[in-house]
């Protein structure tokens, strides 16, 4: 296993359980987020991506979509900027970066540039659908007329990623929402009731241990 993508699912209803306001559920889920990442330097993967922010969350409440950019931009400098450098993660960033606030692209566009064995991937402002059809604009752009898979591919946001390998889902719903639909049409997929900010090491690693037994042969014999 290379790659494991995870979506970061019910950060809001874990605070309306407990009485609070959503946007506390957002904090919550970014600390869980960065014991994620510290979890990360010692799990047997190279490349974790993580869904932040979908291009459908757009349509929330505007005072709840800037809530969730503003814990977003604070916690990328606060800890996930001083995390990678640390520890010589590469932080890549996915989505369409071009339509987000302009204090919190600016925040994205100061990535530090660090090179390292682990990739950390935020999918911000990221939606399957959106991001091919920028991939055709991209492709128009260079003037490939007739593209090939491999064009396509080469085109996408995670072009040089690995595939995911797997993908859990918190939350309790059993959908990818639009995450990465090209990316895992051979990932093996896992769905925990558990609400994000509840996130534990043990999760990961029942993923990695559940999927070491299944057998994949990508559409070939004994499938």
């Amino acid at each position: 296993m290379k790659h494991i993508a995870v979506i970061m699912d019910g950060n809001g209803r874990w605070a309306v359980k407990r009485g609070r306001e959503r946007s506390v559920g957002y904090r919550f889920g970014a600390r869980a987020l960065m014991r994620l990442a510290e979890d990360f330097l010692s799990f047997p993967i190279s490349t974790l991506t993580v869904y932040a922010f979908s291009t459908e969350n757009n349509k929330r409440d505007s005072k709840e979509v800037s809530n969730i950019f503003s814990v977003i931009a604070s916690f990328l400098l606060s800890e996930v900027f001083p995390f990678c450098q640390k520890n010589g993660v590469a932080l890549r960033f996915i989505g369409n970066l071009d339509a987000l606030p302009d204090d919190l692209k600016q925040i994205v566009e100061s990535n530090p540039a660090v090179s390292g064995e682990k990739t950390l991937v935020i999918a911000i402002n990221y939606g399957g659908s959106d991001e091919i059809l920028r991939a055709y604009e991209k492709m128009k752009e260079k003037g490939i007329v007739r593209p090939t898979e491999k064009d396509l591919y080469d085109n996408l946001d995670t072009a040089g990623l690995p595939m995911p390998d797997a993908v859990l889902r918190y939350g309790g719903y059993k959908r990818l929402s639009n995450f990465l639909p090209l990316q895992t049409i051979y990932s093996e997929l896992f769905f925990i009731d558990k609400l994000w900010p509840d996130y534990d090491r043990s999760d990961i690693e029942k993923v990695i241990s559940d999927f070491s037994d299944i057998k994949r042969n990508f559409g070939g014999n004994n499938a």
